[in-house]
């Protein structure tokens, strides 16, 4: 019988612990995240909102727009080389004023996601990084106001490749996030004209 005990004590006891203390632990982390996931997700809107308002300065106020009969039209602009590029979503201005596109795009890091406004007359207001995996102070120089600010004003690229487009220069040692941010603002400009620009 002592064999029996000390043996459940040696193998079973061990095992018996550690599940008792995973099972602790998963419902811990379940009820951290009930808490602060939507607070989390309450301040990426709040934040979202700021920037589509910082992008597109003339705007009242934004309505998400739905571009699925776009999308059935021309699914390239979606699926942009098999997902690397696609707009995630689309809010117009109620003023009619322009619309703001969030863009994911492939970049050094991974998933980059950023910002691109387009007045009425589909020029450029303005780019902007919200979140990114690059290497800060090398693949984050493509991330900042000096090289995005040379998208503002235009409303056509010359290409999808910003080493063969003449109309913006790339960051000389960030060529791979220079690319990711050109394709996700040519990705937007194709949205914005496939919608027939704001209405």
């Amino acid at each position: 019988m002592e064999n029996k005990t000390s043996a459940f004590k040696e193998y079973f006891s061990p095992i018996l612990v550690l599940v008792i203390i995973c099972f602790v632990t998963t419902l811990l982390l379940a009820f951290t995240y009930g808490v602060t996931n939507p607070i989390i997700q309450k301040n990426a809107a709040e934040r979202a909102s700021e920037a589509r308002k910082e992008l597109l300065a003339e705007a009242d106020d934004f309505t998400v727009s739905d571009f699925d009969d776009v999308a059935d039209n021309d699914s390239s602009i979606f699926d942009y080389e098999a997902g690397k590029v696609y707009v995630q979503d689309c809010y117009v201005a109620n003023n009619g004023t322009g619309a703001v596109m969030t863009v994911v795009t492939n970049s050094y890091g991974g998933a980059l996601t950023m910002m691109v406004g387009i007045n009425a007359d589909g020029e450029i207001t303005g780019v902007k990084v919200m979140s990114h995996a690059d290497t800060p102070g090398v693949g984050t120089k493509a991330h900042e106001g000096k090289h995005l600010d040379q998208y503002i004003g235009l409303s056509e690229l010359g290409s999808d490749q910003i080493k063969s487009d003449p109309t913006v220069n790339h960051v000389t040692g960030a060529s791979i996030s220079s690319t990711a941010v050109h394709k996700g603002v040519y990705c937007a400009l194709e949205l914005f004209k496939a919608m027939g620009g704001v209405k």
